[in-house]
């Protein structure tokens, strides 16, 4: 990805930027909490590495 392609999002303002970045992070956040929530702490592992695989997270 080129400077370029950037340059759109960039010249929107700062605000514009931290929504892009931000609100996917804060979306996949919500979705673990959700899944965690009322969960037996034996259970979240196994819940934390599907969720990671719905995602394609890597380590």
């Amino acid at each position: 990805m080129g400077l370029s392609n950037l340059e759109p999002f960039i010249s929107a303002g700062p605000w514009v930027v931290t929504a892009a970045l931000g609100v996917p992070v804060v979306g996949k956040i919500i979705v673990t909490a959700l899944a965690l929530r009322g969960t037996h702490p034996k259970d979240r592992p196994g819940i934390i590495k599907a969720v990671a695989e719905l995602f394609r997270w890597r380590r």
